[in-house]
């Protein structure tokens, strides 16, 4: 009984929830204002930049995606490992 109460009650009402939520998804899908949007949406074109040329186009934009993923994922990580550290510390 307690394998159900732990894990099969749990994941039932998160599929119970998921369902619910696709549910009214659909009715906001048929909605007119969601036809405007794809309406929208398909006529603007992707931002999508020109491909580099040569190797150094393609190293300096590796670079930058790089340096870009570095401080979008890397900064976040050193800063919530830091306060863990010290919060862990203090106890």
């Amino acid at each position: 009984m307690n394998f159900i109460k732990e894990y099969i009650l749990p994941a039932l009402a998160i599929l119970l929830v998921a369902a619910i939520l696709m549910f009214g998804y659909q009715f906001l899908a048929d909605a007119s204002w969601a036809e405007g949007i794809r309406a929208s949406a398909a006529s603007t074109p992707p931002e999508v930049g020109p491909a580099p040329t040569n190797i150094s186009e393609f190293l300096t934009a590796f670079a930058t995606s790089t340096v870009r993923m570095i401080i979008l994922i890397g900064l976040p990580f050193a800063i919530t490992s830091a306060v863990l550290k010290r919060t862990q510390k203090q106890k």
